[in-house]
């Protein structure tokens, strides 16, 4: 019974250093397995951290931009809405020159082309009578032959001439003073092109005031990835160390377990080779007791 109560301390002592020893080199192998997982994951969170870092700056630079280009559309349209401003009197004037002073003119004129028909028919008669006049005469046998060196033969004499440009102006101050309408529908087109720009650039003022205010909340947001990304970094840094020291937390506990199946181990190990046998203790004799004092 000894024997096989030693072969089962001795089996029981054998398993639990052999466990022991597996459980150290499971654990060490978890605990790297672990550690490898983190480090992955941390490393994916930095770049992903980083990632989301540049995109903030990229679009901080972009925010900028379109506050820039905004601001100087806002300013264009500013512009564009005084310019146009600006050019209804202009346009009006031009309105009041060509719809009314223009046709008077021309009026005026067309009611002197007689008068000018006759002056012209009168010019055109001296000077063709002046390019006739041609003098030959013959004085002591000497010839003589001059005249005013004048030379005039149009193809169109300037009476006709007159009469054709009173032509051309036939209906011309009603056509003009019909373009009346049409200006002041240009004028009032312009007035409200004005009106809606200025709102144009209203707006834009007022989307460029919200830009401007994203600003500093992207700044604040890469001031917190930032952190977030260096506490990252810390961290993959300081897993190995305490992988370090859980692998350690892991030998002690699996080197204790071990040491506890010493006990067992060495006590079955006498019940096994009959050291713990009663017979191999000696009894005490009467001759081995003590003398009596008496």
């Amino acid at each position: 019974m000894r024997r096989v109560l030693g072969i089962v301390m001795v089996a029981i002592g054998l398993s639990g250093i052999i466990l022991s020893v597996a459980g150290l080199i499971a654990g060490h192998r978890f605990v790297d397995a672990i550690g490898a997982g983190l480090q992955t994951n941390l490393t994916l969170t930095v770049e992903s951290l980083e990632t989301v870092k540049e995109t903030l700056i990229l679009t901080k630079a972009t925010v900028r931009q379109l506050d820039q280009g905004l601001s100087a559309v806002q300013e264009t349209a500013d512009n564009v809405s005084v310019a146009i401003d600006d050019t209804r009197p202009l346009l009006q004037q031009a309105s009041i020159v060509t719809t009314q002073e223009i046709p008077q003119s021309i009026e005026a004129f067309q009611e002197a082309m007689p008068a000018l028909r006759e002056v012209a028919s009168t010019i055109d008669d001296t000077m063709r009578t002046l390019d006739s006049f041609n003098v030959e005469r013959s004085i002591l046998g000497i010839p003589l032959s001059f005249d005013l060196g004048v030379e005039y033969n149009p193809e169109v004499p300037f009476d006709e001439s007159v009469d054709q440009i009173g032509e051309s102006l036939e209906g011309v101050p009603e056509q003009l003073r019909s373009l009346e309408e049409h200006i002041d529908l240009t004028g009032r087109n312009l007035q409200a092109i004005s009106r809606n720009v200025s709102d144009i650039a209203r707006n834009l003022g007022a989307i460029n005031t919200i830009i401007t205010d994203v600003e500093p909340l992207l700044d604040d947001y890469i001031a917190i990835i930032t952190e977030l990304s260096d506490s990252a970094r810390q961290s993959r840094l300081m897993l190995q160390r305490q992988m370090d020291q859980v692998k350690i937390a892991v030998t002690i506990v699996m080197v204790w377990f071990g040491l506890t199946q010493v006990a067992p181990l060495y006590l079955g190990w006498e019940l096994l080779t009959g050291r713990r046998d009663g017979n191999d203790v000696k009894p005490i004799t009467q001759d081995e007791e003590e003398p009596d004092a008496s």
